[in-house]
C-alpha cells in the first residue's frame, strides 16, 4: 500500500512511509465512475446502534468534541475518491460511517495529499489518516497503524496482456509506471531491478508520474507496458473497466498488513480504533464493506496496532 516520504527528523530513510493514488476523472482509464462496473457510488448506509462502551474507549478530547478528523486523499480507489457528486465515497467512507453509526461521532474529512500525511499528524491538523499504510518496522517507530486489510503491490496491464506479462521477472526491460511518493515507485521498483540484474536481464525503465491517473492513463495508451500499485487498487480498476485493463494476479509484491495511521503519542486512539474495527469485524459489517468493493480476499481476521511489522 502506500509509502510516504519525509521522516528526516527521526532518522528514518525517506522512502519507508506511503501509498499512492487513482482519481475518478479520466477517460482513459484513470477515472471511469464505478457504476459503470455495477460498483457502488455512494457511501453505505450504516445502521445506527451506537456503543457506548467502544465509544469510551477514544481519547476524551474527541468524546468532548462529538468529531473526529479523518484525512483522505480522495484520489484512490477503492479506498478514497469522489463520485461525480463530489462525496467522498470508497472503502475508508464505508467504514468512516460505520464509525459514526457505532460511536456517534461525526467524521469531518480533512482533504491532504498523500505526502502531506505525515506532517499533518503531527501538527494534529487530523486525528487518524484514513488511508491504508503499509506497515514496516520503519513506519510503526514514528506512527501507530491500525490495520484492517492485508495488501501488497500487483501489476496492471492493458486488456489482453499484450506483453505476455505473467511474473515479476516478466517486467525486465519493459517500461513499468508508477506513482511519485510510493512504495511502487520507490523500494518495490528498486527490488525488482535488483531481480532483472540477478537474472541477467534488462533494467526496468521506470516511469514516475503524479498521479495515479496519469499511470494508469500510461497503461491505456501504451505508453508503460505495465503499472505497479496496491493489489486492491489493481483488482478495482481490472474491474471497473475490463475492456481498458487487467490485473497480474500472479504478480503480487511484499504482501502485509495495512491500516490507518495516527500519531506515533496517541495509543489511546490507536486501541479504540483496533477496538472498532474488531467490532465490525465481531457483527459481520467488516466484510459486508470489503465485498461490496469486490476485495474481500483482503480480509484479515483481526485487527491490531502495529500488526507483524516487518
Amino acid at each position: 500500500m502506500r509509502v510516504l516520504h519525509g521522516i528526516a527528523a527521526t532518522g528514518v530513510a525517506l522512502a519507508v512511509l506511503g501509498m499512492s493514488a487513482c482519481s475518478n476523472d479520466d477517460s482513459t482509464g484513470a477515472g471511469a465512475q464505478p457504476t459503470k462496473a455495477a460498483l457502488p457510488s455512494a457511501p453505505l448506509k450504516v445502521t445506527s446502534a451506537v456503543d457506548s462502551a467502544l465509544l469510551e474507549k477514544f481519547p476524551e478530547g474527541v468524546r468532548k468534541s462529538g468529531v473526529i478528523r479523518l484525512a483522505a486523499d480522495p484520489n484512490y480507489p477503492p479506498s478514497a475518491f469522489k463520485n461525480s457528486s463530489g462525496e467522498i465515497i470508497g472503502v475508508g467512507a464505508d467504514f468512516a460511517a460505520a464509525l459514526t453509526a457505532r460511536t456517534g461521532l461525526r467524521v469531518e474529512w480533512v482533504e491532504v495529499p498523500f505526502d502531506g500525511m505525515l506532517a499533518g499528524l503531527k501538527a494534529r491538523r487530523f486525528d487518524a489518516s484514513w488511508s491504508a499504510w503499509t506497515v514496516t518496522q520503519e513506519r510503526t517507530e514514528v506512527l501507530n497503524l491500525v490495520s484492517y486489510v492485508n495488501g501488497g503491490t500487483s501489476a496492471m496491464v492493458k486488456a489482453g496482456n499484450p506483453k505476455g506479462i505473467k511474473k515479476s521477472l516478466d517486467l525486465c526491460g519493459r517500461t513499468v509506471a508508477a506513482q511519485t511518493g510510493t512504495a511502487q515507485a520507490q523500494g518495490n521498483m528498486d527490488s525488482l531491478q535488483e531481480e532483472c540484474a540477478k537474472a541477467g536481464k534488462s533494467k526496468i525503465k521506470p516511469m514516475i508520474v503524479p498521479q495515479q491517473s496519469n499511470v494508469n492513463q500510461a497503461v491505456a495508451t501504451g505508453r508503460a507496458d505495465a503499472m505497479l500499485a496496491d493489489n486492491t487498487a489493481v483488482a478495482y480498476q481490472a474491474k471497473l473497466q475490463p475492456n481498458l485493463f487487467q490485473s497480474v494476479d500472479t504478480i503480487l509484491l511484499q504482501p502485509a498488513p495495512a491500516g490507518v495511521a495516527v500519531a506515533k503519542d496517541q495509543e489511546e486512539l490507536a486501541a479504540a480504533l483496533a477496538a472498532f474495527y474488531n467490532g465490525l469485524i465481531a457483527d459481520g459489517t467488516y466484510m459486508k464493506i470489503l465485498d461490496r468493493w469486490d476485495i474481500g480476499n483482503a480480509a484479515v481476521p483481526k485487527s491490531q496496532v502495529n500488526a507483524a511489522a516487518s
